[in-house]
């Protein structure tokens, strides 16, 4: 059978974060329709929402995704309207970008996306392809001095 394009599936399964609803048994994070939800009560957790696979578990094909995501944003733009969103005491971006580098040092920026799609693409070329996607994190993140 003559093909132009495999993808090679390995399976995922999520994993709880610290603080965050999770179901063991599902391995997805307790939601409804991408609010999080408390183990316990049921009631919405404030400022709390999750989208794709870590939502509603390893199903689905590619296109899935996007509809799943698209469920999420509406309900947070509800929550937005209505005020039922977290109000931070340092609101702006520089607190932000802050708070991911003392929790995760090794985050990707704009910037730095910018040099790995650069490579990805360059990668590409050499072969005839549209990009060659990094696999390897650590790799990525090299790259990038990271």
């Amino acid at each position: 059978m003559p093909v132009d394009l495999v993808f090679r599936s390995v399976g995922y399964r999520g994993v709880p974060v610290p603080g965050v609803p999770f179901n063991d048994r599902w391995g997805v994070i307790m939601n409804q329709e991408g609010r999080v939800v408390d183990a316990e009560t049921g009631e919405q957790v404030i400022g709390e929402y999750t989208a794709g696979w870590i939502k509603r578990g390893p199903s689905g094909v590619i296109g899935t995704n996007k509809p799943d995501a698209v469920e999420t944003v509406v309900h947070m733009l509800e929550d937005l309207q209505a005020d039922k969103i977290l109000h931070p005491a340092h609101p702006q971006a520089e607190a932000a970008e802050l708070f991911i580098a003392e929790n995760q040092p090794r985050f990707v920026t704009y910037d730095d996306w910018l040099v790995i799609d650069e490579i990805e693409v360059a990668k590409g070329q050499e072969q005839g392809r549209p990009r060659v996607k990094f696999t390897d994190v650590e790799e990525m993140l090299a790259v990038v001095g990271k």
